[in-house]
Parts: C-alpha cells; structure tokens; sequence
C-alpha cells in the first residue's frame, strides 16, 4: 500500500477518536457553567440557551409519556414555545458573536433520566414538579435580565422569556393542584 493510501486509512480511522474528544470538551464546557446566577450578559445567554434547550427536551418528553391529556397538551405548549425563546436567544447569542454550544448540562440529564424511568401519574407529577422548579428559578433570572441587561436584544429577549415563563408557570402550578 502506498504512503498516501496508509496515511488516508490511517486518517479516515483516528476521525470517530478525534469527534468523541471534541464532544467530550464541549460537554465540559457545558457542564461546568457557574452555580450562581450569570453576572455578564454572555453568561446571561450561555445559561438561559441551555436552560431552554433542557426545557424542550423534557417537554418533548412529556408531550410523548404523560399519563394525563392535560399534561401532554401543556408539555407540547411549552415545547413549542421554548423552541420560539431558545431561537430568538441563540439570534442574539449569534448578533453579539458569541459561540454557543446547545446542550444539556449534568443537572437537566439527571433529572431527565431520573423522569424517563417513571410513568403513569408518577411521571406527571414528576414532570410537573420539574416544571415548576425549573420556571420559578427561570422567572427570577429573566426578570433580572429584562431590566437589567444593557443591551437592548436581550432585554427584549429576557421579557419574551419572561411572559412565557410566567404563563407556563401559571398553568403548572394549576394542573399540578389537579393532580
């Protein structure tokens, strides 16, 4: 075999190594955003994208696996709408040249396996409670956000997410009584 072929095969081989290396370094950064609030807009933008890509893959869930037509109704709602707040977050995140890498962080995949194992009403109620906690932290953040951001996008941004947030919030709250 010549050079060449070897060098291509050899190539063509090490490319599965060098993409799982590269994955396992962008799951690093994902997984090691800071446990307090953002202090930065950049910070603000990396959290609230990875936040509603977490709330969409559990919605997506959900709108599948609910016991309760309440529950699959409102979970399709809310993975409709976090798509529209998590486009219009990575818009911004693109105009202010910031890199964004949209996936899931240790916290979200826990509790996302943690809910892929039940079901019936005992996945409902997970979900719902997940739900609630997730859109209560979510309100504060863009609350602070909606008013404080010095760029004008993402307090735009911030309040889209912000209304949202509180309706979804509302009705979780409200089925999670009912359930």
């Amino acid at each position: 075999m010549s050079f060449f072929k070897t060098a291509t095969l050899s190539c063509l081989l090490s490319l599965p190594l060098v993409m799982t290396a590269i994955a396992d370094d962008e799951r690093k950064l994902i997984d090691k955003k800071p446990a307090g609030e953002p202090t930065t807009e950049k910070e603000f933008l990396v959290r609230a994208i990875a936040c509603e890509v977490a709330e969409v893959k559990m919605a997506e869930k959900a709108a599948k696996s609910a016991n309760s037509a309440d529950v699959r109704k409102l979970a399709q709602t809310i993975a409709d709408d976090h798509k529209k707040v998590r486009d219009n977050l990575l818009d911004v995140a693109k105009k202010m040249r910031i890199a964004v890498v949209e996936g899931v962080d240790q916290k979200h995949r826990d509790e996302y396996e943690k809910m892929s194992r039940l079901t019936g009403a005992e996945f409902d109620r997970e979900y719902l409670r997940c739900l609630v906690d997730g859109h209560e932290k979510s309100l504060k953040m863009y609350k602070k956000w909606s008013k404080d951001a010095k760029d004008s996008d993402i307090r735009e941004a911030a309040t889209g997410a912000l209304s949202k947030a509180e309706d979804h919030l509302t009705q979780a709250k409200k089925l999670k009584t009912r359930e």
